[in-house]
């Protein structure tokens, strides 16, 4: 064991892989090669070639699909998704064992997986585990080797040979007789395909598309995935239900400690000098994440301003300023609802971005996470370091995935909010789990007040002659622990789940839980 650059006690060796410590936000460079695409399919396509069946088993069959291998998903659908049970029952009738389930997010719908793991069809997962099947790794219910892996941390691995794709599935709203698709037309539209159409489609070594909506006399338009880098599609009566894409922490109604917390985020934006022209700005779609850009309309809107760009996740208030001209236009790599995935199909100014352009750490020019001013993130608990865990709850539980939020945090100006207390206290001496390492987080605000990492004193000076109510970290935390008891799990010494930095690195592990 070694201690990290995040104070963390990590292996060197997990699993069978051996990392690198994790030993600060941009201290690993580059190694080794990109790949260059995909390896050649072994035939020659004409257009007698048949690509498109009705039959999943059949499609499998042809692209040698073989145990051990590494299958590749994603969660655009999120609670809606059809599509990874629908594949994984039928590679388990075929009778394959041991497989790396390698989707970008799994969540509580993906639960009848937990019997895949114990029949040995899923051998290991890597990729974010949101509600039961986290649950079970964390309990021991299951016992496979599990990482978790931000998206542009994913993004980066598939595109240096780390994770190898073997073959991606990826549901597919809308494709042609081409194979062209997108993720913004027919009835199950989930809006941008960020995760798949820079990534899954041109490292995968075979591509399968999934969709309840083949198009036969119109080609689609705008393309995301072109269907030269296509081999099979498969037709099904359903890939999900896009209504549940909003749920979980995206379904929370805006309440008044949101509003409180997000009053605060527009203050501080403009106490330091962002809120301007040219502004750019991200925020998720939780309920402080809403209302901070509603709060950001109505303070544009009266200054008569105009910013550069939205970018991230996107929901209906972001595209709210993309119609009202508040902003230039929005880099959409996930849509968070479907007001998002109609403007992405009208709108040219609502641009599809993938996360190998948003997130990936080692892009030449730099990911443009890297060029967002402002960006506010969420987090199931915070410590006086400013380390952020948004993975694990406080009884240990591993319930959520690392999603954008590491990569995300690499903005000008990170702030996370949160309130100081749930049930229990948010604010600690030390989080459960790092997720996202403090020397990235540049303020806290919560409803009792705001604090400064030490590592950005300038900024404590402005937000002082703003006169805003600025705390030491050390007071929150105070406050949270005379509001809230603490809740101190009781963890074995068997390791379930490797934490990796965005650039690969060992970031933490999380124990199995003793209940």
């Amino acid at each position: 064991m070694v201690i990290n650059a995040a104070n963390r006690d990590v292996p060197k060796n997990i699993f069978g892989k051996t990392y690198n410590p994790y030993s600060g936000p941009y201290s690993t460079p580059p190694k080794g090669k990109k790949k260059h695409g995909r390896n050649l399919a072994q035939r020659i396509t004409t257009h007698k070639t048949k690509r498109i069946f009705d039959d999943l088993e059949k499609v499998i069959s042809k692209v040698n699909l073989r145990d051990g291998m590494t299958i590749g998903f994603i969660h655009n659908l999120r609670y809606g998704d059809l599509v990874i049970c629908e594949v994984m029952d039928t590679i388990a009738a075929m009778g394959f064992k041991n497989m790396t389930l390698a989707s970008t997010a799994l969540f509580p719908n993906h639960e009848p997986l937990i019997e895949h793991i114990h029949s040995g069809v899923i051998g290991s997962i890597s990729g974010s585990m949101n509600g039961p099947i986290g649950r079970a790794v964390s309990t021991g219910e299951v016992n496979i080797p599990t990482s978790l892996r931000s998206h542009g941390g994913r993004a980066r691995a598939v595109e240096y040979g780390e994770l190898h794709l073997d073959v991606s599935f990826i549901a597919a709203p809308a494709v042609d007789e081409l194979g062209n698709m997108n993720g913004c037309q027919g009835p199950s539209a989930y809006g941008a395909c960020g995760f798949a159409n820079h990534t899954d489609s041109i490292y995968a070594d075979n591509v399968i598309l999934i969709t309840d909506n083949l198009l036969t006399d119109e080609p689609v338009y705008p393309i995301s995935i072109r269907g030269a880098n296509v081999d099979y599609i498969v037709t099904v009566d359903r890939i999900g239900d896009p209504n549940k894409i909003v749920a979980g922490s995206l379904g929370r109604n805006v309440t008044e400690r949101h509003l409180i917390i997000a009053e605060q985020v527009v203050q501080v934006a403009e106490a330091v000098g962002y809120l301007r022209n040219g502004l750019s700005f991200q925020a998720g779609a939780g309920g402080v994440s809403l209302a901070t850009t509603q709060f950001i309309h109505e303070v544009m809107t009266e200054k008569d301003l105009v910013g550069s760009f939205v970018h991230g996740g996107t929901t209906g208030a972001a595209v709210k300023l993309l119609e009202d001209e508040l902003f230039r236009c929005i880099y959409d790599g996930q849509s968070f609802d479907l007001e998002a995935a109609k403007s992405l199909r009208k709108n040219p100014r609502h641009i599809e971005n993938s996360a190998q352009d948003s997130y990936n750490i080692w892009n030449p020019g730099g990911p443009l996470a890297h060029y967002v001013d402002v960006v506010a993130l969420g987090a199931t608990e915070i410590d006086i370091d400013f380390n952020v865990n948004v993975n694990t709850h406080s009884d240990g539980l591993l319930l959520h995935g690392i999603g954008g939020h590491t990569d995300a945090a690499a903005a000008r100006m990170t702030i996370i909010t949160c309130p100081i207390a749930r049930k229990v206290p948010v604010i600690r001496d030390r989080v459960t789990t790092v997720s996202t390492p403090g020397e990235m987080i540049d303020i806290l605000i919560t409803n009792a007040g705001i604090a400064v990492n030490p590592r950005r004193p300038e900024l404590l000076k402005k937000l002082i002659k703003a006169g805003l109510d600025v705390k030491n970290i050390s007071e929150l935390r105070d406050l949270a622990y005379s509001q809230a008891d603490l809740l101190e799990p009781d963890f074995s010494d068997e390791i379930c789940t490797a934490v990796e930095y965005r650039d690969g690195t060992l970031l933490d592990v999380i124990y199995k839980v003793i209940t």
